[in-house]
């Protein structure tokens, strides 16, 4: 038996409620970037005083736009780090030089696929 045009309509209006709910869930733990739960003090403090490379008065990033980097490889004459399956380029400008990885991992902040800033972990 079929609803009235009224139930149907609430009814649809419930469906498309849960799936916007849905995406924006999707959409913000797809923005989180794993960072273990000892490191996201040391973490913060570092992603919220680093300033650009290239640009010292700009700030790199905030926590979301900022990760440590998932690999490190060199492909050709350019370094590239990997974030969320992509391999990004890091210009050579925005590599920091004056500033230690905070736990000896490199670490981007990139804003889609370009990289803002990049420190090199220990060993890379």
């Amino acid at each position: 038996m079929a609803g009235t045009p009224d139930e149907s309509e609430s009814m649809m209006r419930i469906a498309l409620s849960v799936l916007l709910v849905a995406i924006v869930l999707t959409n913000a733990r797809a923005d989180e970037h794993d960072h273990p739960p000892q490191d996201v003090p040391i973490h913060e403090q570092f992603y919220s005083t680093w300033m650009r490379p290239d640009q010292p008065n700009q700030s790199c990033c905030n926590r979301r736009d900022c990760a440590p980097a998932t690999a490190v490889r060199r492909h050709g004459d350019r370094w590239q780090a990997e974030r969320n399956g992509e391999w990004l380029t890091i210009p050579p400008e925005k590599v920091e030089r004056h500033r230690d990885s905070p736990d000896g991992r490199s670490h981007l902040c990139a804003i889609g696929l370009s990289v803002i800033c990049f420190v090199f972990g220990a060993g890379t």
